[in-house]
């Protein structure tokens, strides 16, 4: 069953935001933690990644829309061994975001170009310089939430007088407030 992919609040008071950019394209493979898209509220620009892994199979909401509203649906996700087609069609009862003026087809013939999906042989620009290591040492690579999780139970492991309680963690789909 396809993944639908909805604008989560990424803060209590959050109601809407903007869709600043996809930063994944229709077609590409994702996998849980891959950022998918950057979103703004009124105080940051925050990343939205994906919950689970998948092809992109649509984007109903282009990058540079305004006025989002929170849970509006704006991507399908497909699961491994799915049919592009068995996304089914978006059916929000939430009112069409309005795009911004300048988004408009200049925003679309850009966006292919801004849009930069890394090649399986490339490396990312932080991890142009090696650090010192140990040789034989293994890089692991892991998502920010997973660091701060892993990093909390460590200091709560620690010291028992250390004691971390998230806040509506799962609400809103991982914005951490602690």
């Amino acid at each position: 069953m396809p993944t639908e992919i909805k604008l989560p609040a990424m803060s209590p008071t959050m109601e809407e935001g903007t869709l600043a950019k996809w930063l994944v394209e229709e077609g590409a493979t994702v996998k849980a933690g891959d950022v998918l898209a950057e979103i703004e509220t009124d105080k940051a620009t925050m990343e939205l990644e994906a919950d689970e892994g998948g092809t992109v199979t649509q984007i109903l909401v282009p990058g540079g829309t305004d006025n989002v509203k929170v849970g509006t649906l704006i991507a399908i996700i497909a699961a491994e061994g799915e049919e592009a087609g068995a996304a089914p069609a978006a059916t929000d009862e939430t009112p069409p975001a309005t795009a911004k003026p300048e988004a408009d087809e200049s925003a679309a013939a850009t966006a292919s170009d801004t849009t930069v999906a890394p090649k399986p042989k490339d490396r990312p620009a932080s991890l142009a310089v090696e650090p010192e290591m140990p040789e034989g040492t293994e890089m692991a690579r892991q998502t920010v939430r997973e660091a701060l999780r892993d990093a909390m139970a460590e200091e709560m492991r620690a010291d028992d007088r250390v004691f971390v309680m998230g806040e509506e963690v799962a609400e809103y789909q991982g914005a951490y407030k602690v």
